[in-house]
């Protein structure tokens, strides 16, 4: 029997509070072992495991910024290149 892949897509124009709020909602779930994403249409429970594979790119241009935030868990620590230590910090004041 095949297994069932659930897909969740949700697009929406959000404040910088709102994106913000978003984001803590999804590390605090991810820090608790289950994410649940939903909309009026779909639904989606993520139980992140210990080990995941996390990929950033960020691009900027003269008319749009755009920042793209990819994790993937698997269930056991990746054999595979780690790459290079990640640094992410807001602008000292």
């Amino acid at each position: 029997m095949a297994k069932k892949t659930n897909l969740f897509e949700h697009e929406s124009l959000q404040d910088k509070d709102a994106i913000v709020q978003y984001l803590k909602a999804l590390t605090d779930g991810i820090e608790k072992g289950e994410v649940e994403l939903s909309d009026d249409d779909e639904k989606v429970t993520l139980k992140p495991t210990p080990f995941g594979r996390f990929k950033l790119k960020a691009t900027c241009s003269k008319k749009a910024q755009e920042l793209r935030i990819k994790i993937s868990w698997v269930g056991h620590e990746d054999d595979g290149d780690s790459g290079q230590p990640l640094h992410i910090q807001p602008p000292s004041k």
